[in-house]
């Protein structure tokens, strides 16, 4: 590796950790800011809080790293192109692309990083939060391998499957507890709507269990389902499909495909775990060819303007790509892939129109 190649490597990686930490930093005021009346509400000790944000960190980096790579890309070539290395490197015979393949290459690398924490550190953590938001807040629901979990009054209800778009539930299922956790009976139900503020269970089946004695089953049945959380409710707990890596969710939606379900809104996310990521390989790859052509009048400040309108353009194409997927106007994987397909291939475009 030449000394050009390895200053600029240095430079890159001195600047994506410098923005990472200022990423995390901001996002972590503006969580402090927001929760800390809600922390001194329910009296949660100092360390206890501490903790708590510290779990938000590794989510927090993953989804900032790719317009981390993009800034030091930037203000690296920024930095080189404003003190004449990028001519010097013209003047020696090397072509550009080469020297700044060591960019490409880590920007790669940055994304299958981002990728083994996304599937390891970061779903621990975020359990994490969720039990402490469960144990301090009281918040109900959770998203596991069996659906949705939520509070209910009186007992506690499971939903394999959340359309919240039709406002309908499959494979309910709702158990009545007493203290402490008896399961005193238990209602099954194939399906349940949203009519007039209340969900009503299609084919219910209602089961007691008494004291010492023999289960009873009072057949199927229509019934409204009282005290049920609402839709707002269940669509907040299913957004908890986050916490899960790719495996977990893998199998949750091979599960749920296999009992006739259809979880083409959960394969946007699967596919997003492994797509979003090399958003940071791209962002490099796209991030070359634009400092270069902004010549040695780019500095820090152009850099980081920039950024932001590149990494703008991004997410607004993949909301978009997003929101068809998630209506079923295309595929769920061509909404996760199409983003990261567009960028790619501008950023290829680019530099195959970057002046030697």
């Amino acid at each position: 590796m030449k000394i050009i190649e390895r200053y600029a490597l240095s430079e890159f990686l001195k600047i994506f950790f410098m923005a990472i930490a200022s990423f995390v930093a901001v996002f972590l005021m503006v969580e402090v800011f927001e929760g800390m009346d809600n922390l001194m509400k329910h009296h949660v000790p100092f360390t206890q809080g501490v903790r708590y944000f510290l779990y938000k960190v590794p989510f927090i980096a993953g989804q900032t790293a790719p317009i981390a790579a993009l800034v030091a890309t930037l203000l690296t070539l920024g930095i080189l192109n404003k003190h004449g290395e990028i001519t010097a490197v013209k003047a020696g015979g090397i072509r550009l692309i080469r020297a700044f393949l060591p960019l490409l290459l880590c920007g790669l690398a940055l994304s299958l990083a981002v990728i083994i924490i996304n599937e390891s550190i970061t779903p621990v953590a975020l359990k994490k939060v969720e039990a402490f938001r469960a144990q301090w807040f009281n918040v109900r629901g959770g998203f596991g391998k069996n659906g949705v979990w939520l509070r209910a009054p009186g007992g506690l209800l499971n939903v394999r499957y959340a359309d919240m778009r039709e406002q309908r539930l499959e494979g309910l299922t709702l158990f009545m507890l007493e203290k402490p956790f008896i399961v005193t009976g238990r209602i099954n139900a194939k399906n349940a709507v949203w009519v007039n503020g209340l969900w009503v269970a299609k084919d219910a089946e209602v089961w007691d269990f008494p004291a010492g004695g023999i289960a009873k089953r009072r057949g199927a049945f229509d019934m409204t389902l009282p005290d049920i959380p609402s839709p707002e409710d269940i669509s907040v707990a299913e957004g908890l499909l986050k916490n899960m890596g790719f495996m977990e969710l893998k199998r949750y939606i091979e599960g749920i495909e296999a009992e006739g379900y259809n979880a083409s809104k959960y394969r946007i996310d699967l596919y997003a775990k492994l797509t979003f990521p090399l958003v940071c390989f791209i962002m490099v790859l796209i991030g070359i060819p634009f400092a270069l052509k902004t010549g040695r009048h780019g500095g820090i400040a152009s850099g980081v303007g920039l950024s932001v309108v590149i990494a703008f353009g991004f997410w607004v194409v993949f909301a978009i790509s997003r929101s068809l997927g998630t209506n079923g106007v295309i595929p769920p994987l061509v909404a996760a892939v199409f983003p990261d397909a567009l960028f790619f291939a501008a950023g290829a475009l680019m530099i195959g129109y970057v002046r030697e």
